[in-house]
């Protein structure tokens, strides 16, 4: 029995490397071998399955079936139009590349490994069924009538924008997991079993019909839902709304032990008409609010699932900061520990610290509850000496927020009138400069073509000074930059090794 196992790898070992790989050199037909660098059509019905790469327009006036091992790329700008279904088996890898495009009237995805990647358009008449185990990936736009996840299906979506006339399904499968899509299902979301699901950011659109029943939960951390008419959770399922997302939804009807909570910073629930029945119930973050079958004539209409007050938490400085760089840019930078309805910062100057004029406004995130950094930048700052600096926070409704006060010294006009003399230049182990005022410890840096400050020693050495070259310091063009009594001068330096 080992002997025959043995035999069995050894064979599919031998005939995989029969496999061959046949790229597209015209636009044209399939079926025309003309159109292969082979002079052969791809091998995609038997073991060990051809690898198909499409650099062109190709048109198949029938049914598609990768089987086996066969896999496929259709690369940038170029498109496969099939007049029938595609269909994934066995085990290979399928890409649609940024800016490729494959149109078909019906995907049927039965792989057990492998995976279907869409990173450029898929446009598909009729359904998309997912049911093996191989991965369904996107990043790019699909357009479909429906989408059908079950069996052992997994879908993962990472941008772009998903369009479904007709229905999204999920009745099984192991894993759906989209974040920063943009979905629109024109008529219904119907998840009735399956694995649990979770949202991330991004926007998703029903028009008529949300169901959820069965166990499980479907998770929105971040996203904004809207359902055109009614919503329907049944079972045990558990819906949940974090992330300052949001759920809008013309009615509510949940029955049976089906859960809507508020988790994490919690989000907002939009209803008219809310019905709860059986044991069924909606709770704010830590249960600060609570409704259910005998209060749910009291829920409002608009609710803050993260309190019972409906309080909105505010944007949280994790540090504020402005300063002069050694090359006399000014830097703005700051950091959010978590955002809430944030739209923009606006960057305030003021030369008294009572009068403050508006620099410049920076898109805030939204909605976030991890660690954003911010900066700000400009070069050309005509100002002299004490300048002050402070950020102002504006919410969506228009409410906002100060920051504290930094204080910013920059150069006088004095500065103009600095010079330095610097020597030899170029320089291989150290460099002199002459000019430097005596009553003032000078500051001095080196600065490379990426921006990046160097630390050097420098010595007094009377009327000069001397600055030592890092023995590992690549040779190339620097800029020496001289901080010195309140004077700043820059000056190129060629160092050679």
């Amino acid at each position: 029995m080992r002997s025959l196992t043995l035999l069995t790898i050894f064979f599919f070992f031998i005939t995989a490397l029969n496999a061959t790989t046949h790229t597209t050199v015209s636009n044209g037909d399939w079926d025309d071998a003309s159109t292969w660098n082979t002079g052969q059509v791809p091998n995609i019905g038997s073991w060990p399955g051809d690898e198909v790469i499409i650099n062109h327009k190709i048109e198949v006036d029938r049914n598609l079936s990768f089987k086996q091992g066969a896999s496929m790329t259709v690369n940038s700008n170029a498109s496969l139009e099939i007049d029938g279904y595609l269909k994934l088996e066995g085990t290979g890898t399928f890409l649609i590349a940024v800016n490729g495009a494959v149109e078909c009237e019906e995907v049927r995805h039965t792989a057990w490994d492998g995976s279907l990647s869409v990173n450029g358009n898929l446009v598909v008449e009729g359904k998309i069924s997912i049911s093996g185990v191989a991965e369904f990936n996107t990043g790019g736009n699909i357009y479909c009538e429906k989408i059908e996840v079950k069996g052992s299906g997994a879908f993962t979506s990472k941008g772009g924008m998903i369009q479904i006339e007709d229905e999204w399904k999920i009745t099984g499968g192991t894993e759906v997991k989209i974040s920063n899509t943009e979905i629109v299902v024109e008529e219904k979301f119907n998840r009735t079993g399956g694995p649990n699901i979770s949202f991330i950011g991004g926007t998703l659109s029903v028009g008529e019909h949300f169901v959820g029943k069965g166990g499980g939960t479907i998770c929105f951390d971040g996203t904004v839902v809207t359902v055109g008419d009614k919503t329907e959770l049944k079972g045990s399922v558990i819906v949940s709304i974090g992330g300052r997302g949001s759920f809008t939804s013309d009615k509510i009807k949940m029955s049976g032990a089906a859960c809507l909570i508020g988790k994490g910073l919690g989000g907002w629930l939009n209803c008219e008409t809310f019905e709860c029945t059986g044991s069924a119930y909606v709770y704010c973050v830590d249960e600060s609010c609570w409704y259910d079958a005998d209060n749910d004539d009291e829920m409002p209409k608009q609710l803050d699932l993260g309190s019972g007050s409906n309080t909105v938490l505010p944007v949280e400085l994790v540090y504020f900061d402005a300063e002069v760089a050694a090359d006399g840019m000014l830097v703005v930078s700051w950091a959010t520990a978590v955002e809430i309805n944030n739209d923009f910062f606006t960057i305030e100057m003021s030369l008294d610290g009572r009068d403050w004029t508006a620099m410049d406004e920076v898109i805030g995130a939204g909605n976030s509850d991890v660690e954003l950094s911010y900066k700000w930048t400009e070069e050309n700052m005509a100002v002299e000496g004490t300048a002050y600096f402070r950020l102002k926070q504006t919410d969506f409704d228009g409410t906002f927020t100060y920051s504290e006060i930094e204080s910013v010294e920059f150069a006088t006009a004095e500065s103009e009138a600095f010079e330095v003399n610097v020597y030899p230049n170029p320089a291989t182990e150290y460099v002199m400069i002459q000019g430097l005022a005596a009553d003032a410890a000078p500051q001095i840096m080196l600065i490379n073509m990426q921006g990046q400050n160097i630390k050097v020693v420098s010595t007094d050495q009377g009327q000069n000074t001397r600055v030592d070259i890092p023995t590992n310091l690549p040779a190339g063009t620097y800029g020496l930059v001289i901080q010195n009594g309140g004077m700043v001068q820059t000056q190129q330096l060629v160092i050679q090794k």
